[in-house]
């Protein structure tokens, strides 16, 4: 090993949001023909030729074809200079395929929740449990965690572990992918104090934009200055806009089936149900149900947090999991004369500060922001915000200005402002840019007028997670923080207030 190659800290993150997205992708695609069913052997076949020998986990749940399955990824955050062993779960996502519910339900466990390890006295993080003993006790941990909560057995049926050799193949073979990147995250690689091994260094602009290779790596790896749900949040926020691109789209095709495959089968192990042909036929069985469902972001629920540790109640436990097994169901879409008429009603009081609290008005800063992007940007009319969470904070004094490509390489004029809304990683902002059909606002939405501006609403299950407009020259849009903090109401109140610099209103 090189002892200077600087360290990789949290390689892995990325590489297992991969495959997780791949999983997802294949259960809300519909990528998978009937016709595949025939095929199965040939991709156990694939699956086997890579030697890789399945993980022994006697604890997972067996069903049947068909039946509801809940899939556990898994991947451990191995750093530089350590040895095989050592290294950690960092990300544990639990995936909930069952065609008889409304949507697809994604959900991340902390790795610093404070649990009881099966056979261990005292408390310890449940990433524990992976340097103990690997897949296998990651998920006695995980099973034991509900258990003890609802009383009840939660079923794991199959279990997936990333190594961390697919990231840059993976990432680079789809082309990149669109991110709305919340605020720019930065760490100039200077070691803390006492410490021998420096941070890696990240530099990652806020705004809408391609990420390809070590920038997609160090969004999804970010660890300072936020919390275990925000980097969560953050990562599923990638894995949603994963499952969009292009090019993942075009690598989901059954005509590309051999090479899923064979990336899948030589970076990714997995239990023994998944190398054999009746469990991958039942897991297609499913994906087809599940093909036309949303994927809907279960939050884990948190009660208390240390320096050390997250905690989360078995009354949160009991909650967490109900919505995990049964996840609620896309916002609706309301197209009837009487829901129009309902929704302009509720537009009309938007802008009411009474109905949108811990907002306040503040045009000066928005302004001075215009004056000195006015010059740069040309043709691209710039809209800045009059209203502000109360508390909230400008994170530079001018907007970031800069050119995006779209997908056939045609380059478009962007800005973005960012406001930090608390001290725990949360960020709001405002996008605008000559690109008027990004990919981030294709997908269902929700139409409302507000003073003569219409605007589409994006939901993520009952949260607004974007508010967008359109006009000759470009397109805007108001983006909720990563835990989707800021209500309906409130994002709508900050979408309207929105000025063009140059008009007095």
């Amino acid at each position: 090993m090189n002892a200077e190659k600087p360290p990789r800290v949290g390689l892995g993150l990325l590489k297992r949001g991969f495959v997780a997205a791949i999983l997802i992708v294949l259960s809300t695609a519909g990528a998978v023909s009937a016709a595949g069913f025939l095929q199965t052997k040939e991709i156990v076949r694939i699956v086997e030729r890579e030697g890789r020998a399945p993980i022994a986990i006697p604890e997972i749940d067996p069903t049947e074809a068909g039946k509801p399955q809940t899939l556990m990824i898994l991947g451990s955050d191995q750093r530089w200079g350590e040895k095989k062993g050592e290294s950690r779960s960092d990300t544990i996502l639990l995936v909930r395929l069952d065609a008889s519910q409304r949507a697809i339900a994604l959900m991340s466990i902390p790795r610093d929740l404070k649990v009881t390890l099966p056979g261990q006295a005292l408390p310890d993080k449940i990433n524990a449990a992976y340097a103990n003993g690997g897949p296998r006790a990651t998920t006695k941990a995980v099973k034991s965690v509900f258990r003890q909560a609802t009383g009840e057995n939660f079923k794991i049926n199959h279990v997936l572990n990333v190594n961390f050799g697919a990231f840059r193949r993976a990432v680079n073979r789809i082309g990149g992918v669109y991110v709305d990147v919340d605020r720019t995250y930065f760490n100039d690689n200077a070691p803390p104090r006492n410490s021998p091994s420096p941070y890696a260094t990240i530099d990652v602009k806020a705004g809408y934009q391609k990420l390809k290779g070590r920038d997609a790596l160090d969004f999804v790896r970010y660890r300072h200055e936020d919390n275990d749900l925000v980097r969560a949040a953050r990562q599923q926020d990638f894995l949603r806009e994963l499952r969009n691109s292009a090019g993942t789209r075009e690598l989901l095709q059954w005509s590309n089936r051999k090479e899923l495959a064979a990336l899948f089968a030589h970076y990714v192990d997995t239990d023994a149900g998944l190398r054999k042909t009746k469990g991958i036929f039942r897991l297609l069985k499913l994906v087809l149900g599940t093909a036309s469902k949303p994927v809907r972001q279960i939050t884990f629920p948190i009660s208390g947090e240390d320096e050390q540790y997250v905690m989360s109640s078995d009354t949160d436990l009991r909650r967490a999991a109900a919505r995990f097994l049964e996840p609620p169901a896309a916002a609706p879409i309301k197209t009837t004369r009487k829901a129009k008429r309902k929704n302009a009603k509720k537009a009309r009081v938007a802008l009411d500060l009474t109905t949108a609290p811990n907002l306040v008005r503040e045009r000066q800063t928005g302004e001075n922001m215009a004056i000195l992007a006015a010059k740069r940007l040309r043709r691209l009319p710039f809209y800045f915000p009059t209203l502000k969470w109360a508390s909230g904070v400008y994170s530079q004094d001018s907007p970031r200005i800069y050119t995006i490509e779209d997908e056939r390489g045609k380059r478009h004029r962007a800005y973005r402002i960012v406001v930090r809304k608390n001290l725990n990683g949360e960020y709001y902002g405002v996008q605008g840019t000559t690109w008027r059909e990004p990919p981030i606002l294709d997908g269902r939405s929700v139409s409302r007028t507000v003073k003569g501006r219409r605007l589409r609403l994006f939901y993520d299950g009952g949260r607004v997670r974007r508010i967008a407009w359109r006009t000759p020259r470009a397109v805007y849009w108001v983006s909720n923080t990563l835990a989707g903090s800021l209500s309906a109401r409130q994002m709508i109140a900050l979408a309207s207030s929105l000025r063009v610099f140059g008009r007095s209103k």
